[in-house]
C-alpha cells in the first residue's frame, strides 16, 4: 500500500467524525483461506463509502463482519466508539439491503417497510407516519398497498432500502443491491441512492464490483484485492493517481509501461523499455529512481494524443478503433510491438485499422509508481 494511501487511513481512523472503524481486521476460514487480511479502514459518518473490487476480493466479508453476519478471526470493529466484534447483527445499529431485496412476496410494499418496526414494538400510528415518509422519500407514494410481485426492479428495490431505512440505522450497508437491475435502470437508481442518502443524511456503506457506480455515487472509495485494501480516497483523486498497478489494472487503464532507468535530469527520468524511450515527470530525482532501476509508470489513455508536439512521441499504426459514441478508444500497436490505447472524443471522423499515426504524451502525464 502506498505511503499516502497508509497516511490517509490514518488519518480517517483517527477522525472523531469516524462512525466505523476496523482496525488489523483479519478473516481466515477452515485456517487455511485468507478472506480479509490485515485491513484498516475508516468510515465518516454522513458519507457514501463504496468498497470496491473483483470477485474474491473479500469486499462481501468484510461488509458480512461489519453487520455482525461474520465474526473476524482477528482485529477490531467499532462503531461510535464502541468495540461491537462479537455482538449480535440485531443488536447494532447497522441495517443490511441484500442484493436479492429480500422482501417477503406475500406482504404488499407497505407491509414490507413497517415489518422491521412490527418487530420492534412501534405503535401503529408511528409506524403507519414513519413508513409513509420513507414512501415519499422513495416516490413511491400511491404505491404502498400493492403487491411486491406488481413491482418494477427498481420499485422493489426502493422498497428493500425503504424497509432499512425506517429502522433509523447509524450506516446503512449495500451489498451489490444494483446488480440484478438491467443497465438504464441501474443508472437511475445510482443517481436516486445518492439523493436519498443526502436527503437522509446517513452513512452509507456501498459494495459493489462495479467501476461506475462506484466513481458515480462515493464520497470516497475503498479498493481492495486479494483480500487487502489497495488504495483509500476520493473518486477523481483515485483516478488521477492510482496506488498500484493493480489498481491501474482493475480501472481499465491499460498504458502501464515497466523499463529501466537509462538517464536522470532535473525533474526527469529517462525509462528504457523494449528498445523505446520515455521520459516521465518526477517531483524529486533524488528521490525517485536511480540509474539501472527498475520502474513502472502508466499514461491515463486519455492523455495520449495524436500529436508530434510532445517530448515523447512514436510512430504507431492503429489496430483497433472502438466507437462508444461520444468517445472513440483506439488501440495503437508502437514500433516495438506495444500497444498504447488513446481515448479521444469522437470527431466527425474516426480513423481506420492500419492507418499510420504519431501519437505522444507529456513527460508529466506519466504517473510513477511508487
Amino acid at each position: 500500500m502506498s505511503t499516502e494511501s497508509q497516511t490517509e487511513l490514518h488519518d480517517s481512523q483517527t477522525s472523531p467524525a469516524n462512525v466505523i472503524e476496523i482496525r488489523s481486521l483479519r478473516k481466515v476460514y477452515d485456517d487455511v483461506i485468507v478472506a480479509v487480511d490485515d485491513v484498516d479502514l475508516g468510515v465518516r459518518e454522513g458519507e457514501f463509502f463504496t468498497i470496491l473490487g473483483p470477485s474474491g476480493s473479500g469486499k462481501s466479508t468484510l461488509l458480512q463482519m461489519i453487520t455482525g453476519i461474520e465474526t473476524p478471526t482477528a482485529g477490531e470493529i467499532r462503531l461510535d466508539g464502541a468495540l461491537v466484534n462479537d455482538v449480535k447483527p440485531y443488536n447494532r445499529n447497522t441495517s443490511l439491503v441484500f442484493q436479492e431485496y429480500a422482501l417477503f412476496p406475500h406482504m404488499s410494499a407497505r407491509e414490507n417497510v413497517e415489518y422491521g418496526l412490527m418487530l420492534r414494538g412501534i405503535p401503529d400510528r408511528e409506524r403507519h407516519e414513519r413508513a409513509d415518509a420513507m414512501f415519499e422519500l422513495m416516490n413511491l407514494v400511491g404505491k404502498e398497498d400493492r403487491p411486491i410481485q406488481d413491482l418494477s426492479g427498481g420499485e422493489r428495490q426502493r422498497v428493500a432500502t425503504a424497509r432499512s431505512l425506517v429502522v433509523e440505522p447509524d450506516v446503512l450497508l449495500l451489498d451489490e443491491v444494483l446488480g440484478a437491475l438491467d443497465e438504464k435502470l441501474a443508472r437511475e437508481m445510482q443517481v436516486e441512492l445518492k439523493r436519498i442518502q443526502e436527503e437522509v443524511d446517513k452513512t452509507f456503506i456501498f459494495v459493489t464490483h462495479s467501476q461506475e457506480e462506484a466513481f458515480s455515487m462515493s464520497d470516497r472509495i475503498a479498493i481492495m484485492n486479494d483480500g487487502n485494501v489497495e488504495q483509500v480516497g476520493e473518486p477523481f483523486e483515485i483516478y488521477q493517481n492510482p496506488a498500484s498497478e493493480f489498481v491501474a489494472d482493475f480501472l481499465q487503464m491499460p498504458n502501464v509501461i515497466t523499463g529501466d532507468v537509462v538517464a536522470t535530469e532535473s525533474g526527469v527520468l529517462t525509462v528504457r523499455s523494449d528498445g523505446l524511450d520515455y521520459v516521465v515527470a518526477v517531483d524529486d530525482v533524488d528521490d525517485g529512481s536511480g540509474l539501472d532501476d527498475r520502474v513502472t509508470f502508466l499514461v491515463p489513455n486519455e492523455q495520449v494524443v495524436f500529436s508530434d508536439d510532445h517530448e515523447n512521441a512514436f510512430e504507431a499504426v492503429v489496430t483497433d478503433t472502438i466507437f462508444k459514441g461520444p468517445h472513440t478508444e483506439y488501440a495503437l500497436e508502437l514500433p516495438n510491438g506495444r500497444e498504447l490505447r488513446a481515448h479521444e472524443t469522437t470527431g466527425e471522423s474516426l480513423l481506420e485499422e492500419r492507418t499510420d499515426v504519431t501519437v505522444g504524451f507529456d513527460p508529466a502525464a506519466a504517473k510513477l509508481f511508487s
